[in-house]
Protein backbone atom coordinates (compact mmCIF):
# COMPACT_ATOMS: atom_id res chain seq x y z
CA UNK A 1 0.00 0.00 0.00
CA UNK A 2 1.23 3.56 -0.62
CA UNK A 3 3.09 5.36 2.15
CA UNK A 4 4.04 9.05 2.38
CA UNK A 5 7.50 8.46 0.87
CA UNK A 6 6.07 6.51 -2.08
CA UNK A 7 3.51 9.23 -2.71
CA UNK A 8 6.23 11.89 -2.57
CA UNK A 9 8.29 10.02 -5.17
CA UNK A 10 5.28 9.58 -7.44
CA UNK A 11 4.49 13.30 -7.23
CA UNK A 12 8.11 14.20 -8.00
CA UNK A 13 8.13 11.90 -11.04
CA UNK A 14 4.79 13.25 -12.28
CA UNK A 15 5.98 16.85 -11.86
CA UNK A 16 8.77 16.13 -14.34
CA UNK A 17 7.21 13.61 -16.71
CA UNK A 18 3.80 15.18 -17.36
CA UNK A 19 5.06 18.65 -18.42
CA UNK A 20 7.84 17.08 -20.51
CA UNK A 21 5.32 14.81 -22.24
CA UNK A 22 3.06 17.80 -22.82
CA UNK A 23 5.87 19.81 -24.45
CA UNK A 24 6.93 16.86 -26.63
CA UNK A 25 3.37 16.38 -27.88
CA UNK A 26 3.10 20.13 -28.59
CA UNK A 27 6.37 20.01 -30.55
CA UNK A 28 5.07 17.05 -32.55
CA UNK A 29 1.78 18.85 -33.30
CA UNK A 30 3.60 22.03 -34.34
CA UNK A 31 5.87 19.97 -36.59
CA UNK A 32 2.84 18.43 -38.30
CA UNK A 33 1.30 21.82 -38.86
CA UNK A 34 4.55 23.30 -40.21
CA UNK A 35 4.73 20.47 -42.76
CA UNK A 36 1.21 21.28 -43.93
CA UNK A 37 -0.53 18.41 -42.12
CA UNK A 38 -3.65 19.07 -40.04
CA UNK A 39 -3.74 18.69 -36.28
CA UNK A 40 -6.48 16.14 -35.68
CA UNK A 41 -9.17 16.55 -33.08
CA UNK A 42 -7.70 13.69 -31.06
CA UNK A 43 -4.24 15.25 -31.06
CA UNK A 44 -5.65 18.64 -30.05
CA UNK A 45 -7.61 16.94 -27.26
CA UNK A 46 -4.47 15.16 -26.05
CA UNK A 47 -2.58 18.45 -25.97
CA UNK A 48 -5.39 20.13 -24.03
CA UNK A 49 -5.70 17.35 -21.44
CA UNK A 50 -1.91 17.14 -20.99
CA UNK A 51 -1.76 20.92 -20.64
CA UNK A 52 -4.41 20.74 -17.95
CA UNK A 53 -2.51 17.93 -16.21
CA UNK A 54 0.66 20.06 -16.27
CA UNK A 55 -1.27 22.80 -14.49
CA UNK A 56 -2.54 20.17 -12.07
CA UNK A 57 0.88 18.80 -11.11
CA UNK A 58 2.23 22.31 -10.52
CA UNK A 59 -0.79 22.95 -8.31
CA UNK A 60 0.07 19.85 -6.27
CA UNK A 61 3.65 20.94 -5.70
CA UNK A 62 2.56 24.41 -4.57
CA UNK A 63 -0.67 23.50 -2.82
CA UNK A 64 0.62 24.56 0.61
CA UNK A 65 1.71 28.00 -0.65
CA UNK A 66 -1.08 30.41 -1.59
CA UNK A 67 1.39 32.56 -3.54
CA UNK A 68 2.11 29.58 -5.81
CA UNK A 69 -1.29 27.89 -5.84
CA UNK A 70 -3.27 31.11 -6.34
CA UNK A 71 -1.82 32.07 -9.75
CA UNK A 72 -1.98 28.44 -10.94
CA UNK A 73 -5.65 28.08 -10.07
CA UNK A 74 -6.35 31.55 -11.42
CA UNK A 75 -4.62 30.79 -14.73
CA UNK A 76 -6.59 27.56 -15.15
CA UNK A 77 -9.92 29.23 -14.34
CA UNK A 78 -9.25 32.19 -16.65
CA UNK A 79 -8.17 29.95 -19.55
CA UNK A 80 -11.21 27.68 -19.12
CA UNK A 81 -13.50 30.72 -18.95
CA UNK A 82 -11.95 32.19 -22.10
CA UNK A 83 -12.45 28.91 -23.96
CA UNK A 84 -16.06 28.75 -22.75
CA UNK A 85 -16.67 32.33 -23.89
CA UNK A 86 -15.16 31.54 -27.30
CA UNK A 87 -17.67 28.66 -27.56
CA UNK A 88 -14.91 26.05 -27.30
CA UNK A 89 -16.64 24.27 -24.47
CA UNK A 90 -15.26 20.83 -25.22
CA UNK A 91 -11.73 22.21 -24.90
CA UNK A 92 -12.71 23.94 -21.68
CA UNK A 93 -13.96 20.61 -20.34
CA UNK A 94 -10.76 18.84 -21.44
CA UNK A 95 -8.68 21.46 -19.65
CA UNK A 96 -10.68 21.21 -16.41
CA UNK A 97 -10.60 17.42 -16.58
CA UNK A 98 -6.83 17.37 -17.10
CA UNK A 99 -6.18 19.87 -14.32
CA UNK A 100 -8.28 17.82 -11.89
CA UNK A 101 -6.70 14.42 -12.66
CA UNK A 102 -3.36 14.82 -10.78
CA UNK A 103 -5.06 16.31 -7.72
CA UNK A 104 -7.68 13.55 -7.62
CA UNK A 105 -5.08 10.83 -8.18
CA UNK A 106 -2.91 12.18 -5.35
CA UNK A 107 -5.72 12.18 -2.80
CA UNK A 108 -6.89 8.77 -4.02
CA UNK A 109 -3.37 7.50 -3.19
CA UNK A 110 -3.66 9.10 0.23
CA UNK A 111 -7.07 7.49 0.73
CA UNK A 112 -5.62 4.07 -0.09
CA UNK A 113 -2.82 4.68 2.39
CA UNK A 114 -5.24 5.81 5.09
CA UNK A 115 -7.25 2.61 4.71
CA UNK A 116 -4.13 0.49 5.24
CA UNK A 117 -2.55 2.68 7.93
CA UNK A 118 -5.20 5.02 9.40
CA UNK A 119 -2.88 6.28 12.16
CA UNK A 120 -0.45 7.82 9.64
CA UNK A 121 -3.03 9.87 7.69
CA UNK A 122 -5.69 12.50 8.36
CA UNK A 123 -8.73 10.75 6.89
CA UNK A 124 -11.03 13.76 7.21
CA UNK A 125 -8.66 16.04 5.27
CA UNK A 126 -8.12 13.35 2.65
CA UNK A 127 -11.85 12.95 2.03
CA UNK A 128 -12.30 16.71 1.84
CA UNK A 129 -9.59 17.25 -0.76
CA UNK A 130 -10.52 14.11 -2.69
CA UNK A 131 -14.06 15.49 -2.95
CA UNK A 132 -12.67 18.73 -4.39
CA UNK A 133 -10.76 16.77 -7.04
CA UNK A 134 -13.75 14.60 -7.89
CA UNK A 135 -15.84 17.76 -8.22
CA UNK A 136 -13.38 19.05 -10.81
CA UNK A 137 -13.48 15.75 -12.71
CA UNK A 138 -17.28 15.71 -12.76
CA UNK A 139 -17.37 19.34 -13.89
CA UNK A 140 -14.97 18.60 -16.76
CA UNK A 141 -16.96 15.55 -17.84
CA UNK A 142 -20.23 17.48 -17.77
CA UNK A 143 -18.69 20.21 -19.92
CA UNK A 144 -17.48 17.56 -22.38
CA UNK A 145 -20.90 15.94 -22.46
CA UNK A 146 -22.58 19.26 -23.17
CA UNK A 147 -20.36 19.78 -26.22
CA UNK A 148 -19.74 22.87 -28.31
CA UNK A 149 -22.77 24.98 -29.21
CA UNK A 150 -23.74 25.44 -32.86
CA UNK A 151 -21.99 28.22 -34.74
CA UNK A 152 -23.65 31.57 -34.04
CA UNK A 153 -25.38 33.59 -36.71
CA UNK A 154 -23.10 36.20 -38.31
CA UNK A 155 -23.09 39.46 -36.37
CA UNK A 156 -21.08 42.64 -36.86
CA UNK A 157 -20.90 43.00 -33.08
CA UNK A 158 -19.47 39.50 -32.53
CA UNK A 159 -16.05 39.10 -30.87
CA UNK A 160 -12.94 38.71 -33.06
CA UNK A 161 -12.86 35.38 -34.85
CA UNK A 162 -16.64 34.88 -34.77
CA UNK A 163 -18.78 34.93 -37.94
CA UNK A 164 -19.65 38.42 -39.10
CA UNK A 165 -17.32 40.16 -36.64
CA UNK A 166 -16.05 43.61 -37.51
CA UNK A 167 -13.73 43.63 -34.52
CA UNK A 168 -10.31 45.23 -34.96
CA UNK A 169 -8.80 42.11 -33.36
CA UNK A 170 -9.77 39.82 -36.25
CA UNK A 171 -6.38 40.11 -37.96
CA UNK A 172 -4.53 39.41 -34.71
CA UNK A 173 -6.69 36.30 -34.24
CA UNK A 174 -5.85 35.14 -37.77
CA UNK A 175 -2.11 35.71 -37.26
CA UNK A 176 -2.08 33.79 -33.99
CA UNK A 177 -4.01 30.77 -35.27
CA UNK A 178 -1.12 28.86 -36.99
CA UNK A 179 0.71 28.91 -33.64
CA UNK A 180 -2.16 27.42 -31.69
CA UNK A 181 -2.35 23.77 -30.72
CA UNK A 182 -5.54 23.18 -28.84
CA UNK A 183 -6.00 26.23 -26.61
CA UNK A 184 -2.27 26.89 -26.24
CA UNK A 185 -0.08 29.25 -28.25
CA UNK A 186 3.39 27.95 -29.08
CA UNK A 187 5.01 31.35 -28.63
CA UNK A 188 3.47 31.76 -25.17
CA UNK A 189 4.56 28.25 -24.16
CA UNK A 190 8.11 28.86 -25.40
CA UNK A 191 8.30 32.13 -23.47
CA UNK A 192 6.96 30.46 -20.32
CA UNK A 193 9.47 27.61 -20.51
CA UNK A 194 12.37 30.02 -21.07
CA UNK A 195 11.20 32.20 -18.19
CA UNK A 196 10.91 29.24 -15.79
CA UNK A 197 14.34 27.93 -16.81
CA UNK A 198 15.93 31.33 -16.15
CA UNK A 199 14.18 31.64 -12.78
CA UNK A 200 15.41 28.17 -11.84
CA UNK A 201 19.02 28.29 -13.05
CA UNK A 202 20.01 31.89 -12.29
CA UNK A 203 19.12 31.90 -8.56
CA UNK A 204 20.92 28.59 -8.03
CA UNK A 205 24.04 29.74 -9.90
CA UNK A 206 24.14 33.11 -8.14
CA UNK A 207 23.53 31.53 -4.72
CA UNK A 208 26.48 29.19 -5.28
CA UNK A 209 28.57 32.22 -6.20
CA UNK A 210 27.58 33.90 -2.93
CA UNK A 211 26.02 36.97 -4.54
CA UNK A 212 23.50 39.09 -2.60
CA UNK A 213 19.79 38.17 -2.83
CA UNK A 214 18.84 41.48 -4.44
CA UNK A 215 21.40 40.97 -7.23
CA UNK A 216 20.15 37.41 -7.70
CA UNK A 217 16.54 38.57 -7.99
CA UNK A 218 17.28 41.33 -10.50
CA UNK A 219 19.46 39.01 -12.57
CA UNK A 220 16.74 36.34 -12.64
CA UNK A 221 14.13 38.88 -13.72
CA UNK A 222 16.31 40.30 -16.52
CA UNK A 223 17.46 36.87 -17.71
CA UNK A 224 13.89 35.55 -17.67
CA UNK A 225 12.66 38.57 -19.62
CA UNK A 226 15.44 38.34 -22.20
CA UNK A 227 15.09 34.59 -22.75
CA UNK A 228 11.30 34.70 -22.66
CA UNK A 229 11.19 37.49 -25.24
CA UNK A 230 13.51 35.74 -27.67
CA UNK A 231 11.72 32.42 -27.19
CA UNK A 232 8.38 34.06 -27.96
CA UNK A 233 9.68 35.68 -31.15
CA UNK A 234 11.57 32.66 -32.45
CA UNK A 235 8.77 30.20 -31.69
CA UNK A 236 6.35 32.10 -33.94
CA UNK A 237 5.41 29.82 -36.87
CA UNK A 238 6.71 30.92 -40.26
CA UNK A 239 3.23 31.52 -41.63
CA UNK A 240 2.33 33.78 -38.72
CA UNK A 241 5.70 35.51 -38.93
CA UNK A 242 5.32 36.36 -42.62
CA UNK A 243 1.82 37.73 -42.15
CA UNK A 244 2.87 39.69 -39.06
CA UNK A 245 5.83 41.22 -40.91
CA UNK A 246 3.58 42.53 -43.66
CA UNK A 247 0.83 43.85 -41.41
CA UNK A 248 3.21 45.33 -38.83
CA UNK A 249 5.31 47.01 -41.54
CA UNK A 250 2.19 48.85 -42.68
CA UNK A 251 1.05 49.63 -39.14
CA UNK A 252 4.45 50.99 -38.11
CA UNK A 253 4.46 53.42 -41.04
CA UNK A 254 0.89 54.55 -40.33
CA UNK A 255 1.66 55.26 -36.68
CA UNK A 256 4.79 57.20 -37.61
CA UNK A 257 3.40 59.25 -40.50
CA UNK A 258 -0.38 59.49 -40.19
CA UNK A 259 -1.34 59.09 -36.57
CA UNK A 260 -5.07 59.08 -35.81
CA UNK A 261 -7.24 60.70 -38.48
CA UNK A 262 -10.64 62.31 -37.94
CA UNK A 263 -12.30 59.30 -39.58
CA UNK A 264 -10.48 56.89 -37.25
CA UNK A 265 -11.53 58.91 -34.21
CA UNK A 266 -15.18 58.93 -35.26
CA UNK A 267 -15.10 55.20 -36.03
CA UNK A 268 -13.62 54.45 -32.61
CA UNK A 269 -16.50 56.41 -31.07
CA UNK A 270 -19.07 54.50 -33.15
CA UNK A 271 -20.24 57.68 -34.90
CA UNK A 272 -20.54 56.05 -38.30
CA UNK A 273 -22.65 58.66 -40.07
CA UNK A 274 -20.21 61.41 -39.15
CA UNK A 275 -17.26 59.20 -40.12
CA UNK A 276 -18.84 58.53 -43.52
CA UNK A 277 -19.40 62.24 -44.10
CA UNK A 278 -15.81 63.03 -43.10
CA UNK A 279 -14.47 60.33 -45.45
CA UNK A 280 -16.62 61.59 -48.33
CA UNK A 281 -15.18 65.10 -47.93
CA UNK A 282 -11.56 63.95 -48.05
CA UNK A 283 -9.59 65.40 -51.03
CA UNK A 284 -9.06 63.26 -54.13
CA UNK A 285 -6.90 65.42 -56.38
CA UNK A 286 -3.90 63.08 -56.48
CA UNK A 287 -3.59 59.27 -56.73
CA UNK A 288 -2.42 59.12 -53.11
CA UNK A 289 -5.35 61.24 -51.93
CA UNK A 290 -7.79 59.09 -53.92
CA UNK A 291 -6.31 56.01 -52.26
CA UNK A 292 -6.64 57.53 -48.77
CA UNK A 293 -10.27 58.51 -49.48
CA UNK A 294 -11.16 55.07 -50.87
CA UNK A 295 -9.51 53.40 -47.85
CA UNK A 296 -11.45 55.59 -45.41
CA UNK A 297 -14.79 54.96 -47.15
CA UNK A 298 -14.15 51.22 -47.18
CA UNK A 299 -13.26 51.22 -43.48
CA UNK A 300 -16.39 53.17 -42.54
CA UNK A 301 -18.71 50.93 -44.54
CA UNK A 302 -17.08 47.73 -43.30
CA UNK A 303 -16.98 48.64 -39.61
CA UNK A 304 -20.58 49.86 -39.69
CA UNK A 305 -21.72 46.44 -40.91
CA UNK A 306 -21.61 46.87 -44.69
CA UNK A 307 -19.63 44.95 -47.29
CA UNK A 308 -17.02 47.65 -47.91
CA UNK A 309 -15.58 48.33 -51.34
CA UNK A 310 -12.59 46.11 -52.19
CA UNK A 311 -13.00 46.87 -55.90
CA UNK A 312 -12.70 50.58 -55.15
CA UNK A 313 -9.56 49.95 -53.11
CA UNK A 314 -7.97 47.93 -55.89
CA UNK A 315 -8.80 50.57 -58.50
CA UNK A 316 -7.32 53.35 -56.37
CA UNK A 317 -4.21 51.28 -55.64
CA UNK A 318 -3.62 50.65 -59.37
CA UNK A 319 -3.02 54.38 -59.88
CA UNK A 320 -0.15 54.44 -57.38
CA UNK A 321 3.13 54.29 -59.27
CA UNK A 322 5.74 52.93 -59.47
CA UNK A 323 4.33 49.45 -58.92
CA UNK A 324 7.16 48.56 -56.55
CA UNK A 325 7.14 51.88 -54.68
CA UNK A 326 6.34 52.16 -50.99
CA UNK A 327 2.96 53.85 -51.58
CA UNK A 328 1.79 51.04 -53.86
CA UNK A 329 3.08 48.34 -51.50
CA UNK A 330 1.37 49.91 -48.52
CA UNK A 331 -1.86 49.93 -50.49
CA UNK A 332 -1.43 46.27 -51.40
CA UNK A 333 -0.82 45.29 -47.79
CA UNK A 334 -3.88 47.32 -46.77
CA UNK A 335 -5.98 45.47 -49.34
CA UNK A 336 -4.62 42.15 -48.10
CA UNK A 337 -5.54 43.11 -44.52
CA UNK A 338 -9.03 44.14 -45.63
CA UNK A 339 -9.42 40.78 -47.37
CA UNK A 340 -8.33 38.94 -44.21
CA UNK A 341 -10.99 40.79 -42.24
CA UNK A 342 -13.65 39.66 -44.69
CA UNK A 343 -12.46 36.07 -44.64
CA UNK A 344 -12.48 36.09 -40.85
CA UNK A 345 -16.05 37.38 -40.88
CA UNK A 346 -17.05 34.55 -43.21
CA UNK A 347 -18.20 31.67 -41.01
CA UNK A 348 -16.89 29.19 -43.59
CA UNK A 349 -13.27 30.33 -43.22
CA UNK A 350 -10.86 29.30 -40.50
CA UNK A 351 -8.30 31.81 -39.17
CA UNK A 352 -5.44 29.81 -40.66
CA UNK A 353 -6.96 29.94 -44.15
CA UNK A 354 -7.97 33.58 -43.78
CA UNK A 355 -4.33 34.56 -43.28
CA UNK A 356 -3.35 33.76 -46.87
CA UNK A 357 -3.68 37.29 -48.37
CA UNK A 358 -1.10 38.72 -45.95
CA UNK A 359 1.21 35.74 -46.46
CA UNK A 360 0.91 36.16 -50.23
CA UNK A 361 1.75 39.87 -50.22
CA UNK A 362 4.80 39.49 -47.95
CA UNK A 363 7.30 38.61 -50.77
CA UNK A 364 6.45 41.92 -52.48
CA UNK A 365 7.97 43.77 -49.51
CA UNK A 366 11.36 42.09 -49.74
CA UNK A 367 13.91 43.35 -47.22
CA UNK A 368 11.64 46.22 -46.14
CA UNK A 369 9.86 44.02 -43.61
CA UNK A 370 12.79 41.80 -42.57
CA UNK A 371 13.14 41.69 -38.79
CA UNK A 372 9.79 43.40 -38.30
CA UNK A 373 8.69 40.94 -35.62
CA UNK A 374 11.64 41.83 -33.42
CA UNK A 375 11.29 45.57 -34.03
CA UNK A 376 7.61 45.52 -33.16
CA UNK A 377 7.64 43.10 -30.24
CA UNK A 378 11.08 42.80 -28.62
CA UNK A 379 11.09 45.96 -26.52
CA UNK A 380 7.40 45.69 -25.64
CA UNK A 381 7.64 42.04 -24.57
CA UNK A 382 10.86 42.56 -22.62
CA UNK A 383 9.40 45.50 -20.71
CA UNK A 384 6.17 43.66 -19.94
CA UNK A 385 7.97 40.56 -18.67
CA UNK A 386 10.34 42.65 -16.54
CA UNK A 387 7.40 44.45 -14.91
CA UNK A 388 5.59 41.16 -14.25
CA UNK A 389 8.81 39.56 -12.97
CA UNK A 390 9.55 42.42 -10.58
CA UNK A 391 5.97 42.32 -9.30
CA UNK A 392 6.16 38.57 -8.73
CA UNK A 393 9.56 38.95 -7.06
CA UNK A 394 8.18 41.56 -4.69
CA UNK A 395 5.35 39.22 -3.69
CA UNK A 396 7.84 36.39 -3.15
CA UNK A 397 10.06 38.58 -0.98
CA UNK A 398 7.06 39.62 1.13
CA UNK A 399 5.14 36.36 1.42
CA UNK A 400 7.71 33.62 0.71
CA UNK A 401 11.10 34.93 1.85
CA UNK A 402 12.53 31.42 2.05
CA UNK A 403 12.16 30.70 -1.67
CA UNK A 404 15.05 30.54 -4.13
CA UNK A 405 14.62 34.09 -5.34
CA UNK A 406 14.69 35.49 -1.80
CA UNK A 407 17.52 33.48 -0.30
Amino acid sequence: MPNPLTILLVVAAATLLIPITFLLVVIYAVGRRSRGHPVSGRLAALVTVLGGMSIGVFLITGADDLLVAGPIVGAAVILAAMLWRRRRRVQAGQLVLGASLPWTALWAFYLAGSIAEPDRFDSRAILTWLTVGLGGLVTGLLMLRRGDPPAPEPSAAAPAGQPGSRSSGSIAAAIREPGRVGPFGTSELAALVAFVVAWTVVPLAFALAGLPPLVTTIAAVLAGAALGTEAYIRAMPNRSRRAFEAFSWLGEWELEHEGTSQVDTLLAAGRFDEAKAAAAHMPDGTPLERWARASALDAVDWQSGGEGDLAGLEAAAADLVPADGDDRLRAEVSIAAATVRRLMADGRSTPGDALEPLVAVRPRLGARADGQVGRALRRRLFTTIVVVGLGLSALIWIFAPGSALAL
